[in-house]
């Protein structure tokens, strides 16, 4: 690989002057540097191809991005740029990437795959040379990675022997965007229901309270005082306020119904769940661990106490607010469980999912014998039943896609990503709804003015990744146009245009920077910046492919979801049962 430093303009500008205008001659050959990071003048133009899936909001982006690159480098560099649909788009990029486009779009749940089929550029060398002349330009030219939010860069890098993804492993794709998951809410239906809305932070409440020891408010996202109900946009709703408030919007609001979430991790991530872990393990069958289906784990889970000294496990050390993980919660001693709150199992947070799209006559499942004591399972009644909450249309009942569903008036929250932001604003009146927080397992103090007992907000934060194409002639020249997509401008660039959140700390939180300062944006859209502090990839992500998901998800979204199967029936299924072989194939040598 030639040597990649970054370009310096003013040099490169001055050499193309003195050989007059470069013209382009099929695809030219790849751009080179001399030892100052200056590109070598050539006597044709570089012509990199670009693919990407786009609706016309992101089209209209990279049309702005691709043109100003091409000004940038007039003459030594020109992209074409090729919307595709993405009907079809996964399933061929392999085959579609010999021959193909230089640099293009890859989904984050389907790269590792290309990965291990060799279609992908290992782009480390490239990457960590941006980062170097971040610092040595003094921030003028590369990628500034102390400002790019967590779980950027590492939910590209994939070592297809270990199937891991760690700070130390290559890096096949840089993010393009970042899309943070909040839960959007129509206006119309809390003025029907006679809720007001407000805005305060939980950080302003505690310092009231601490100021006002007779006077506290309520730290609640949903509450009732003195025959008034409020919902504080502001905070994070719990499990049971969430339900409590999607009930008053359909009886009062008259919405059709709630709330709307299509993915089970918003309750199980909040409590430190997860369908699958990974096991160290020295058996000389796996390559260094295997992965455990973790869905029906019944065993509570564990938080440091905010207030509490951190605690260590097995080497792990677990500040306060962090959740044991699965491989140490069992290794906690009695003096360590002191020092945690303990929450729900994985189960309880499954089930509690699944009750949303059940009447509220009907029980989802029966828990005897999960627990001695049926009591301790979050939601059972005395009998050991789980009833349903009515508050979500069941898979057979949905006409339209469910961000349709939220903008025809038919559902009154929705738990979806900033990507649609721009959809909504394009569909409804701009002030006709706004975004909130993620949900948060919590237990209130009886007054409403302490939180006892939480978990974490708990969603995804998708991503698309820009890809080098493994065969491609023009790694310089490809780098350069990915890394201008990375850079803060084109991160801006797609920001303005409402469809996605720039993954710079600085672009993302600033109040007049391009993302919450966009015209498509809602009022409360820093929720959605804040959220790309804790969100990570989807559980489709974990592996390079989805074959241990697809089964089971496909009975999940149906039989178990519309009602005609119990979740002990599900646990018994062969679709469930068979996951845990396929989950052993990902590691086995």
């Amino acid at each position: 690989m030639k040597r990649k430093l970054y370009v310096l303009l003013a040099a490169m500008m001055a050499g193309l002057a003195a050989l007059g205008t470069l013209s382009g001659c099929g695809g030219g050959s790849d751009i080179e540097f001399d030892d100052e990071g200056n590109i070598i003048p050539s006597d044709s133009t570089t012509i990199i191809n670009f693919w990407g899936w786009a609706d016309k909001y992101e089209e209209a982006a990279f049309n702005e991005l691709v043109a100003n690159f091409n000004e940038k480098y007039e003459g030594v560099i020109r992209v074409n740029y090729t919307p595709k649909s993405s009907s079809g788009y996964n399933d061929n990029f392999v085959v579609n990437m010999i021959g193909g486009p230089d640099v293009a779009y890859a989904s984050e749940n389907y790269f590792k795959s290309y990965v291990d089929q060799g279609a992908l550029y290992d782009i480390t060398p490239f990457y960590e040379e941006s980062l170097a002349n971040w610092e040595a330009s003094g921030g003028k030219n590369g990628l500034d990675a102390e400002d790019m939010l967590p779980y950027t860069t590492d939910r590209y890098r994939y070592d297809p022997e270990t199937t891991t993804s760690n700070a130390d492993d290559p890096l096949y794709g840089i993010a393009k965007d970042l899309a943070p998951t909040g839960i959007y809410f129509n206006k119309k239906f809390f003025e029907q229901a006679g809720i007001t809305i407000i805005s305060e932070t939980e950080e302003s409440i505690r310092t009231w309270n601490e100021e006002h020891p007779d006077e506290k408010k309520k730290i609640m996202a949903f509450y009732e005082e003195n025959g008034q109900y409020y919902f504080n946009k502001s905070i994070a709703m719990s499990w049971q306020e969430c339900v409590d408030l999607a009930k008053m919007l359909m009886e009062e609001g008259g919405a059709d119904y709630g709330f709307f979430s299509e993915w089970w991790f918003n309750y199980g991530w909040s409590v430190g769940g997860d369908c699958i872990e990974y096991i160290p393990t020295d058996d000389a069958q796996f390559n260094g661990g295997y992965y455990q289906f973790t869905l029906n784990d019944s065993t509570k889970n564990y938080i440091v106490k905010d207030d509490a000294q951190p605690i260590t496990v097995n080497g792990n050390t677990y500040e306060a607010g962090s959740i044991v993980s699965y491989n140490d919660k069992d290794d906690l001693t009695a003096e360590q469980k002191a020092s945690c709150n303990e929450l729900p199992s994985q189960r309880e947070a499954f089930s509690e999912f699944v009750r949303l799209s059940q009447s509220t006559g009907k029980s989802i499942d029966n828990v005897e014998g999960v627990y001695d004591d049926v009591s301790d399972f979050y939601g059972a009644d005395a009998n050991g039943d789980l009833y349903g909450y009515g508050i979500t249309p069941n898979p057979d009942k949905m006409s339209e896609n469910k961000n349709a569903y939220f903008s025809s008036g038919k559902v009154a929250m929705l738990v979806s990503t900033a990507s649609v932001q721009r959809q909504f604003t394009d569909n409804m009146e701009k002030d006709s709804f706004d975004v909130a927080p993620m949900l948060v397992y919590k237990e209130y103090s009886a007054d409403g003015t302490e939180v006892l007992v939480h978990g974490v907000e708990a969603a995804h934060s998708g991503s698309v990744a820009l890809v080098m194409n493994a065969n491609t002639r023009y790694p310089n020249a490809s780098w350069l146009f990915m890394e201008y997509v990375a850079s803060k401008e084109g991160q801006a660039i797609q920001a303005q245009q409402g469809f996605a959140c720039p993954y710079y700390k600085s672009l993302a939180y600033d109040e007049d920077g391009a993302f919450l300062n966009s015209q498509y944006a809602a009022d409360n859209a820093i929720v959605f910046a804040q959220a790309t502090a804790y969100e990570s990839p989807a559980d489709w992500w974990y592996l390079k492919d989805k074959k241990w998901i697809d089964d089971w998800a496909s009975v999940l979204n149906s039989d178990v979801r519309n009602g005609d199967m119990s979740l002990t029936e599900f646990y018994r299924c062969p679709e469930y049962l068979a996951t845990q072989d396929l989950l052993y194939e990902y590691t086995r040598k």
